[in-house]
């Protein structure tokens, strides 16, 4: 389980509004106070990074796993596999090695954001707090282990894509070389697992970001976005697969 839950649980805990934990955090100042510079610093860096990246990830939820099913003109003889879509109004992605590609590029960079925020957060704590606060508080520490469990988590997620692009790339070419269709029911029951776990993990670090721009009062998503994400994207295929032929597939 992705450790930054305890960590955003933990702040949620303190029994208190988001704005109220980073007024804690960074004591509001009036404009050209003390901190008041790098307070806004930080608020806009948070939009410049994390907005462009929720957008990626909101674009990939979109997309919905469909069976294809075979035209009625189309030459029997051919072909015809895999018997599913992938369709995006936002990417021309075809099936699960292009999700688990266009998912490593929505990653890519994002734990260097991730570690540039943590820097700039460090510099305005370091110069808004008051005087009296001595030490880093408990909200403080909380906040600086969210961003570098984000980091860890975004690494680990990249790396999962490559070891799915790997072991689907093994399969494939194995189904296409014998033609067999428990090797072909392999490689479906492989592309519908991964495809619940990408859409599954995206949605978790969408819901990660949202709530850490939240503790800095940063708008990085309207209504109107957030809402634009289908729950359904997983349509049941019609028919079902023959019960020996998954067996076989699965043995």
């Amino acid at each position: 389980m992705f450790s930054s839950l305890n960590t955003i649980f933990s702040l949620r805990n303190f029994d208190m509004q988001s704005t109220k934990v980073l007024n804690k955090l960074l004591k509001e100042a009036p404009k050209n106070t003390k901190g008041s510079k790098e307070i806004a610093e930080l608020r806009e860096l948070i939009i410049e990074l994390m907005k462009p990246r929720l957008g990626k990830l909101r674009q990939i939820l979109k997309i919905r796993m469909v069976p294809a099913t075979r035209d009625e003109f189309q030459d029997e003889s051919e072909d015809w596999w895999p018997d599913y879509e992938l369709c995006s109004d936002w990417h021309a992605i075809t099936d699960i090695n292009g999700l688990l590609v266009c998912t490593q590029d929505a990653l890519k960079g994002m734990p260097d954001d991730l570690k540039f925020i943590g820097e700039k957060f460090d510099f305005a704590y370091s110069v808004a707090k008051p005087e009296t606060i001595q030490n880093k508080t408990k909200n403080y520490i909380l906040v600086d282990e969210l961003i570098e469990d984000m980091e860890d988590f975004v690494t680990n997620f990249s790396r999962l894509c490559s070891k799915n692009l790997d072991e689907r790339r093994n399969l494939y070419d194995l189904a296409s070389f014998t033609m067999d269709t428990a090797d072909r029911i392999k490689v479906k029951i492989f592309d519908e697992r991964v495809f619940v776990q990408l859409q599954s993990r995206i949605a978790n670090l969408r819901n990660y970001i949202r709530d850490f721009c939240t503790l800095f009062d940063t708008q990085v998503e309207s209504k109107e976005e957030a809402e634009s994400v289908p729950t359904d994207k997983l349509e049941k295929p019609q028919g079902t697969l023959a019960t020996e032929d998954v067996d076989k597939a699965r043995a």
